[in-house]
């Protein structure tokens, strides 16, 4: 989930610079040569992003595009390009990669440093590796090297405070396995192309 935030930036920098730059050159004969290169570029992407679905989130998807048939016309493959839903599925595949990335790292980042914090703050004063202060309100002031590394906190509370952050940990890690899962069918819907019937 983490990852998604990097190749998010990527693909969806590649999708609007690449139907911009495509669209805007289609006026002249270097533009259809460039819409096509651009095109199965995002058929190339496609099948990257499935393999790192599969490899990471455990979704089966096929080894092979299943865009075309081999015995068929070059011209007549290019054309079943431009018609085939699956490219423009992929395409908005990429482009939400980038806010779902944003979303997904933002999220777990948080939920991550808020409950691993909450649970070293008080292995920290427990162990005796942080200088604590007791105000004059009973509050913890905690403080490593004489920098401030957490907020206040009443002594009776570090227990609560330990257990929160287990909880909270846990509590993130399944909720990345559920919003994994809910990726895979996402990918699985918008990139894999499922055989006519």
């Amino acid at each position: 989930m983490l990852l998604s935030l990097a190749t998010g930036i990527f693909y969806f920098t590649w999708v609007v610079t690449g139907a911009a730059l495509s669209a805007s050159l289609l006026i002249l004969i270097i533009g259809v040569p460039l819409l096509l290169v651009f095109l199965l570029s995002v058929r190339v992407l496609s099948l990257v992003e499935g393999r790192m679905v599969e490899t990471l989130l455990g979704v089966r998807m096929p080894r092979r595009p299943l865009y075309t048939q081999r015995d068929k016309p070059w011209l007549s493959r290019i054309g079943e390009m431009f018609t085939d839903l699956r490219t423009w599925s992929t395409m908005l595949y990429l482009l939400l990669m980038l806010p779902l990335g944003i979303v997904y790292f933002t999220v777990f980042f948080t939920a991550l440093s808020l409950s691993l914090s909450f649970i070293t703050a008080p292995l920290l004063v427990w162990t005796g590796l942080a200088d604590s202060a007791i105000s004059v309100d009973g509050w913890l002031i905690l403080s490593v090297h004489d920098g401030i590394v957490g907020t206040s906190a009443p002594f009776w509370m570090l227990p609560a405070i330990f257990l929160g952050g287990v909880v909270l940990l846990l509590t993130s890690l399944d909720l990345a396995r559920g919003l994994g899962r809910v990726h895979g069918w996402l990918a699985k819907h918008l990139l894999v192309r499922e055989p006519v019937v």
